[in-house]
């Protein structure tokens, strides 16, 4: 019985450490007043990420106009949600407290998660706004080429870590007392 409820405790507590770094990463303010590269914003969007910047624009044949018109739309985005970064700061010290007590309390946890994935709606609803907007800017043989560009990164990234864990193997092979750490599995 005990067994069969720990490992529920054990798996939240896990999903809750993971949320609670997420949401940490998204409370840190940016360094002065400037706001972060889209794609620390919301990687998850298609012409999100690296699309928004550098190299990837230039390829696309994104002009100086059209870049000055996405760096406004990421500034006020990024503007609109900085409300958002403490009230994170502040749910993330509160969820740590909730798991740091000598008696972990279900109900407020759940409350709190939910307050959390509310947060999580309104910050993603503003970005897809953003990101809607920045389509706009861009035209359809633009935003193809970004998507393409993000492929290819993509696939070089996969690549790359198959490569490393190779890399790992091997390097675990000439030093069985340093093992590869192995993805969680559940059992």
């Amino acid at each position: 019985m005990v067994k069969r409820i720990t490992r529920p405790l054990t798996m939240l507590a896990l999903a809750a450490s993971l949320g609670l770094g997420a949401l940490a990463a998204q409370a840190q303010p940016a360094p002065g007043d400037t706001p972060p590269p889209p794609h620390a914003m919301h990687r998850g969007h298609d012409f999100g990420g690296f699309a928004m910047q550098g190299r990837l624009l230039k390829e696309a044949g994104v002009t100086d106009a059209q870049r000055a018109q996405l760096k406004q739309i990421f500034e006020a985005a990024h503007n609109d949600l900085k409300g958002q970064r403490e009230t994170g700061r502040q749910l993330h010290e509160r969820m740590e407290a909730l798991f740091t007590a000598p008696t972990v309390d279900a109900n407020a946890v759940e409350q709190l998660r939910q307050q959390i994935a509310a947060q999580h709606e309104v910050a993603s609803k503003r970005l897809t706004l953003a990101m809607i907007d920045a389509s706009r800017v861009l035209t359809p043989e633009q935003r193809a080429k970004i998507a393409e560009l993000k492929k290819q990164q993509r696939e070089k990234m996969k690549q790359r870590m198959k490569d490393r864990g190779q890399h790992r193997k091997d390097r675990q092979g000439a030093n069985p007392d340093n093992p590869v750490p192995q993805p969680f599995t559940e059992r």
